[in-house]
């Protein structure tokens, strides 16, 4: 690989990143070193994370940007890392507790990623109350999304029995293209981009033609749909942000919520919701901000097919959170059915990949300017309604005890970004024993973030009950 360029969407993401609206992933990994032989040193978990490095080939690429921003930025490998400024060792008072971690984590959080070195750092974390060790990860998001970030996750995380990949040697680095080398590899996607808006064009038209004429001829558009599309309420989740974040964790045992499954029909997802809608109802319940609306999520969902090497590619979806109903059984049965029925008319909805074919024609200072623009114009402070209330992912690891440089793996907590608008971010992750929970927020807008995460295990307990004390529907 001499370079490869970016997809629009990646882009997007480097382009529309501004001072206090930062677009990095993190995640606090929590480590059990009892059982690592020879006992813990961090000199062992660097070397480690060195020797791991050829097997994850986005942590070994740099930016390279294209003069004037007329096309898309550029991924060249690099063997120039050094691991004295992307593997860092830090230290709690001791003791040091969870939201004293989760503080260090957010001052992390606030930094932004150097561009001219690999967009990511891991900070390892001593001295927690627990005895644990925990490393507190971040890279950018036009890295990758979730479900990369947990397919590449597996090259650093292994089991208890014996380690069956063969090592990956490093890779040679790869020359760094010319400023004049750009600019002409540049000369083709910008004389094509007339056309492609003219393809993306028609192929959208096509989609919503084709998409009118099969609601014809099955007879729908006779038969309307009495429910109207639910109104997204204005709440104090979708405001504008500020600069600073805070951040906080929880978990909920894996057992407990298969139960919860087994008795409603449910997945895992629809449990997650649900935990998440009774927490942001207790929050905002206690505040007297609680709108009579139902809030909305919005849920990215994978759109990887089979060995792509795409670093974005997702669409969203809005199941209700019905937190417009106080019992709990009931907001999972909503949640449950409005799930279902947004994952069929995704499936049903022909042309997905056409967000990915629009989003790779602009160049990426109009990104950028876009940005700016809704930012600095406050626009979602003149909008009605927001799109949905706040962003819930949820993603899956295999069901398996894990292990990282030989020590037990206790809790990964997966965090995402907030922006103007979007105030509250929520991420679980499934693992063997516990479903883990990160939640980012902005502080001055959702002052004490604790309480939602505290909540969740609230909210597990409700529901758990209420499943006990009553027999679901048929």
């Amino acid at each position: 690989m001499s370079s490869m360029r970016l997809s629009g969407i990646d882009a997007a993401y480097l382009a529309a990143e501004l001072p206090g609206n930062q677009l990095h992933l993190m995640a606090i990994l929590r480590l059990d070193p009892a059982s690592l032989e020879g006992g813990y040193h961090f000199d062992k978990l660097r070397a480690f994370i060195q020797e791991r490095l050829p097997e994850i080939p986005p942590l070994r690429r740099r930016l390279v940007e294209v003069p004037f921003g007329i096309d898309r930025p550029r991924w060249v490998e690099t063997d120039d890392i050094d691991l004295d400024l992307h593997v860092r060792r830090a230290a709690l008072p001791s003791p040091g507790s969870a939201r004293e971690l989760a503080a260090m984590a957010s001052e992390i959080n606030a930094r932004p990623l150097d561009r001219d070195r690999p967009l990511w750092e891991i900070t390892v974390v001593e001295g927690l109350a627990s005895g644990e060790i925990a490393l507190i990860a971040k890279l950018h998001h036009a890295m990758m999304d979730g479900m990369v970030g947990v397919r590449y996750l597996a090259a650093l995380l292994g089991t208890d029995g014996p380690r069956t990949q063969e090592p990956v040697e490093q890779r040679p680095a790869d020359p760094v293209p010319s400023e004049i080398q750009l600019l002409a590899e540049a000369v083709p996607e910008v004389l094509s981009r007339p056309f492609r808006l003219a393809r993306a064009t028609g192929r959208t038209l096509f989609s919503l033609i084709s998409s009118s004429v099969a609601q014809f001829t099955s007879g729908e558009v006779e038969q309307p749909d009495p429910t109207p599309d639910p109104v997204v309420p204005q709440t104090l989740f979708n405001q504008r942000t500020g600069p600073h974040r805070t951040l906080a964790y929880a978990s909920a045992p894996m057992a407990t919520i298969r139960m919860i499954c087994r008795a409603t029909d449910a997945t895992v997802n629809d449990v997650v919701l649900a935990l998440v809608s009774g927490a942001a109802r207790s929050y905002l319940l206690d505040r007297d901000q609680l709108p009579e609306e139902s809030l909305v999520a919005g849920i990215p969902a994978s759109t990887h097919q089979e060995g792509d090497e795409l670093a974005n590619s997702y669409t969203l979806l809005f199941p209700t959170l019905a937190t417009d109903r106080e019992d709990p059984l009931e907001r999972l049965y909503a949640i449950r059915d409005s799930s279902r029925e947004q994952k069929a008319s995704r499936r049903a909805t022909a042309g997905d990949d056409l967000l990915s074919e629009w989003t790779d024609i602009p160049p990426p200072w109009l990104y950028g300017a876009a940005a700016r623009l809704y930012v600095g114009t406050h626009i979602i402070e003149r909008m009605d309604s927001p799109f949905f209330n706040l962003l819930i992912s949820s993603v899956p690891v295999p069901p398996i005890p894990l292990t990282f440089a030989g020590m037990k793996v206790t809790g990964i907590h997966p965090l995402g970004p907030i922006y103007d608008g979007l105030l509250l971010n929520i991420t679980a992750l499934g693992c063997a024993d516990s479903v883990d929970f990160g939640l980012v927020a902005c502080r001055d807008g959702v002052p004490g973030v604790w309480e939602i995460a505290e909540s969740i295990g609230k909210s597990l307990s409700d529901l758990s009950r209420a499943v006990g004390n009553r027999t679901p529907p048929s």
